[in-house]
């Protein structure tokens, strides 16, 4: 877990997918959180909206609150996406403030 921190290495989570796909048994033994308080640069992601039916909103709203995570630790999450995502960095700058705000 350190090794994934120190070398800012990303961690896309699918909550709904990996309960779909039996990869965890439940959301709250989802290791998400644990990335999350180890500093681990890890999101919120859908796997396939079109084919599961699940979209990004129920992610944030469902899964990751049943997974054990706060509202700050969604925050983080959201905010290690637009980190990790191909964009200037003017414009994540402008995404994270966006995030902060909420």
């Amino acid at each position: 877990m350190d090794f994934l921190a120190e070398q800012r290495i990303g961690i896309e989570s699918c909550l709904t997918s990996n309960i779909q796909t039996s990869t965890v048994a439940s959301l709250a033994e989802h290791p998400l959180k644990t990335f999350l308080e180890h500093g681990v640069l890890a999101s919120i992601n859908t796997d396939d909206p079109a084919v599961q039916g699940v979209d990004i909103i129920h992610e944030y709203n469902v899964a990751a609150p049943a997974a054990g995570l706060s509202r700050e630790q969604i925050r983080q999450a959201q905010i290690n996406g637009l980190a990790l995502a191909f964009l200037s960095a003017e414009e994540k700058a402008v995404l994270i403030q966006r995030v902060q705000r909420v």
